[in-house]
């Protein structure tokens, strides 16, 4: 039971999500921007993301972070929704086609690799392999002109 005596309806539920996936979440109840990949990201990556949600001025807390397949097990389709209706975030990013079919599950939509889409009136830069990305200069700023459509 949650025994929390904060005024804001969407916090406490952020925190209610963020404790029964603690082994897959990781961030703030009030993040803005929420990550998805199959595995941990790497730190280009996930440097890249936070410049990324700092440029773009998503917040103080902007970034959570979902691993859909740990030790512990792989996020259904169901836990993938749940987590991302809790949370509540202004926009999604799917950094592997891993994680861009967790969130077509969950949405029971088809979603397009390397594009910007829509899901439940987010939106929603879903990546092939963001972190292969960050290899290039050329790739790296085609990541960046996708991510500026999170605005």
């Amino acid at each position: 039971m949650i025994s929390s005596v904060k005024s804001n309806i969407f916090e406490v539920t952020g925190e209610s999500v963020l404790m029964l996936y603690g082994s897959h979440l990781t961030g703030a109840p009030t993040s803005t921007l929420l990550v998805l990949s199959e595995t941990p990201l790497g730190d280009a990556a996930l440097e890249a993301l936070e410049k990324s949600a700092a440029s773009l001025e998503f917040g103080t807390a902007p970034l959570a972070q979902v691993v859909v397949e740990t030790d512990e097990g792989k996020l259904g389709a169901e836990d993938v929704r749940t987590i991302v209706e809790g949370l509540d975030p202004v926009a999604l990013v799917a950094c592997d086609a891993f994680a861009a079919e967790a969130l077509s599950a969950a949405y029971r939509t088809p979603v397009t690799l390397d594009a910007d889409n829509r899901l439940l009136g987010r939106t929603a830069i879903i990546f092939q392999d963001f972190e292969g990305m960050m290899n290039t200069p050329a790739d790296k700023q085609r990541a960046w002109a996708l991510l500026k459509k999170l605005r």
